[in-house]
């Protein structure tokens, strides 16, 4: 049988039969052309401790008692362990290793970002429409989630439609805005009107102007309680108004408001030319921008829209 040792022969010596099962055969090195080859040489005499050699692989493999093993030159790691980064590792047996990255990720849209010299941290996903941003007083991430800034992008707030009444009021809210932009198309009315509006709904001495039309310039209108349409003469009530007013830092409390009004509409008098209108001021107060009024000082309005967009 296999392991009876070693033994040295001498001259004279007899070699048994059990000699030559042991010493001659189980413990040398057998050589086979593949494994297939081995199990077949070997299906009824395997003990343990019998080494052979696969032609095929290479391989020199021990049989344990219950299988063949590999032994090889190979084999010096003597230990696995875990690097920045990961985690686990062992010195024996099967060893698992863990990216530390993955696991630190706890929800869906999670990104790992570096907090110093080989350490880590999860940062949130952020809301819908913020970006990442670079900001050095956020520790220890350095960067952010924080709302895109809209480069001077117009935003629609409102949309007035513009019939059915004489007087139309709009709240607004521009909070965030540092412009508010207030666009009239094709405003119509069933008779000859003068087109008004007024912020905060204002009827009081709230308006600083100068008017220019195609006929006058610089005409100073101090203390008026609109912006008007019409200056001179009222339009037709074939006219179509179209206009554009512009508001700056319409949330403010500190100061007033410098205001932009542009428009075109054709006056009542029989062949009368387009006109046009620039009007310059400001809005006499320091009080936020809460509504706007429309309205007409001789019948309701018959048509046309009126967009209010916002200005970041």
């Amino acid at each position: 049988m296999a392991g009876a040792g070693y033994k040295l022969f001498q001259t004279g010596d007899v070699l048994t039969a059990a000699q030559v099962n042991t010493y001659l055969n189980e413990q040398t090195v057998m050589v086979f052309a593949s494994a297939a080859a081995r199990t077949s040489a070997l299906t009824s005499v395997l003990a343990e401790g019998m080494v052979s050699y696969l032609q095929d692989t290479n391989a020199v493999e021990v049989y344990d008692g219950s299988a063949w093993v590999g032994i090889g030159s190979s084999g010096d790691i003597t230990g696995v362990t875990a690097g920045t980064g990961i985690s686990g590792g062992g010195t024996s047996g099967t060893v698992t290793i863990t990216n530390s990255m993955a696991t630190e990720i706890t929800a869906a849209g999670d990104i790992i970002v570096g907090t110093g010299s080989g350490t880590f941290d999860n940062l949130p996903i952020g809301t819908t429409g913020q970006v990442l941003t670079a900001d050095t007083t956020v520790s220890p991430y350095k960067v952010k989630w924080a709302t895109a800034s809209s480069g001077g992008a117009y935003t629609l707030l409102y949309t007035v439609t513009m019939s059915g009444a004489s007087n139309i009021s709009q709240s607004t809210d521009f909070t965030g805005y540092r412009q508010a932009v207030v666009e009239y198309e094709n405003i119509t009315c069933g008779s000859t009107y003068n087109l008004e509006t007024r912020i905060n709904g204002s009827t009081t001495l709230l308006y600083a102007q100068t008017l220019s039309n195609n006929t006058t310039a610089l005409v100073n209108v101090s203390g008026s309680s609109f912006f008007q349409e019409g200056s001179g003469g009222a339009q037709k009530s074939s006219t179509r108004t179209d206009a554009l007013l512009t508001i700056n830092n319409p949330p403010s409390t500190a100061s007033f408001k410098a205001v932009d009004y542009q428009s075109t509409y054709t006056r009542n008098a029989a062949g009368d030319p387009l006109w046009s209108l620039t009007t310059k001021g400001f809005f006499r107060s320091a009080s936020a921008i809460t509504s706007i009024v429309f309205e007409s000082n001789s019948g309701n309005f018959s048509g046309g829209t009126v967009r209010i967009y916002g200005v970041k």
